[in-house]
């Protein structure tokens, strides 16, 4: 019987198990406790509403079904913007990353006024791009809408979705199938009327009908259903051995051995390594020396994966929404810090209904994110904090906005998979710090890796 080692991590590594164990596959766990999303999750391609709906579905036509875990999808809320006299306008209805799909709407000539709609409307008038000739998605709405559309409509979407001004993003990551929407509709204006219900569809926000805590239980329930295991103890080491299997070693000493790996980098880069390169640079472990010997193989391939750029999420509570702001609508600002950077404010209400102000930082070189600007955003948004207010956040890798960014990590994460065919890396922190995206590449290798450990393939 095949066994494989799950080290813990998030949704994705447990999903990866159990589509291990489905087949009879021995998943021993490490830490059952799964990590959660923290920050919402975009319904994207569909790949977490499937999980959503597999754990939802009874194991027999007689089972009981989870509806907790059955997913609900949530609309965007309707966001108004700053004018340029610093007032608040709705953004135009049916827009896509802020660009109109009528130039001239009330909502249009409100937000940019008579002048800048009506630089808009040339957008109709100029000649038709070409798939793929812009890839610079700040040029392409300076060139059709004008800079001044760009700054008031599009720029706080493109700041808060991807921690990066539009001139450092590109169409095709922005919003796919834009370049191909233009050419078929001849605007730019009526690209983003093609792209509407797609974009729709992408940005809802997915989660479980009982919230992310009681999915994380059901679906290690779902894994115990098939046979899962606890591991005892703690990994001390993971040594992958000349056959492929993995010799593991707990803090009492004792080893065992498994067939795969399932776990998120941290994890794998704390406990993981390869034999033959530590055989090459191991020293007595009873000496306290410094060698300047070269990490084994499996560090650095893992260390190409890791992410390069990060963000920063950071919410306080606020006391009400500002004058101007209708109820029932968020407001959405760009946010400069005293140190120069892009920040999206928004402003919007909780679970509780209470008023809150949500940071989103700019993509920042690991290690180097700044500290929230809490203070310019409440002198900039009209607004006040709560007294005693606290400005939880956490770090992120950040969204790719380019397709080096996405292409670079993507090949990082082949090398791996290429020398280290039984290490399933997972986890939404290589993949832009997307959950849709792990999964969607995950899964289809586990279900490679089952067939291979079940005999059907080689």
């Amino acid at each position: 019987m095949s066994r494989v080692l799950l080290l813990g991590g998030g949704i994705s590594a447990f999903a990866a198990a159990l589509d291990l164990a489905e087949v009879g596959v021995t998943v021993v766990i490490v830490d059952p406790v799964v990590r959660l999303p923290e920050i919402p999750v975009r319904h994207a391609g569909g790949e977490v509403s499937a999980l959503l709906d597999e754990v939802a579905a009874p194991l027999a036509a007689d089972g009981a079904a989870n509806p907790e875990a059955a997913p609900r999808l949530i609309e965007a809320a309707n966001v108004m913007l700053r004018t340029r006299g610093g007032g608040w306008a709705a953004s135009p209805a049916r827009s896509v990353w802020g660009i109109p799909p009528v130039p001239l709407a009330k909502a249009c000539m409100a937000l940019l006024g008579t002048g800048g709609a009506l630089r808009a409307y040339l957008d109709r008038l100029k000649p038709v791009l070409t798939i793929g000739k812009e890839h610079n998605f700040g040029a392409l709405v300076d060139s059709r809408l004008g800079s001044n559309a760009r700054e008031i409509l599009v720029e706080p979407f493109v700041v808060e979705g991807f921690g990066v001004q539009s001139h450092r993003s590109e169409p095709a990551l922005v919003e796919p199938g834009l370049n191909e929407a233009l050419t078929r509709a001849g605007s730019l204006s009526g690209a983003a009327e093609l792209q509407f219900d797609e974009h729709t569809s992408r940005e809802q926000i997915v989660e479980p009908h009982g919230g992310w805590p009681r999915f994380g239980e059901l679906l290690v329930e779902r894994l115990r259903l098939f046979g899962a295991e606890h591991f005892a103890g703690e990994v001390a080491a993971c040594v992958r051995e000349s056959d492929g299997r993995w010799a593991v070693t707990d803090d009492s000493g004792t080893t065992q051995r498994f067939d795969a790996v399932i776990g998120e980098l941290d994890a794998v880069e704390a406990t993981a390594s390869d034999g033959a390169q530590e055989a090459a640079v191991a020293w007595p472990r009873d000496e306290q020396i410094v060698t300047d010997a070269p990490r084994t193989s499996l560090h650095s391939l893992l260390a190409e994966a890791r992410p390069t750029k990060t963000r920063q999420y950071a919410e306080t509570r606020i006391q009400g929404l500002p004058s101007g702001v209708a109820a029932g609508t968020d407001a959405l600002a760009v946010i400069v810090s005293a140190a120069g950077d892009p920040w999206a404010a928004r402003l919007t209400s909780d679970a509780d209904g209470d008023a809150v102000l949500r940071l989103t930082g700019p993509a920042e070189p690991l290690g180097t994110n700044g500290q929230a600007p809490v203070a310019e955003a409440v002198a900039k948004l009209g607004v006040q904090l709560m007294p005693e207010a606290t400005v939880p956040h956490t770090t992120l890798a950040a969204p790719f906005a380019t397709d080096a960014e996405r292409d670079a990590r993507r090949e990082a994460r082949e090398a791996v998979s290429r020398e280290y065919p039984t290490l399933l890396l997972a986890g939404e922190d290589i993949h832009g710090g997307s959950l849709g995206a792990a999964l969607a590449e995950l899964r289809p290798a586990a279900v490679r890796l089952r067939r291979k450990l079940t005999g059907i393939a080689e």
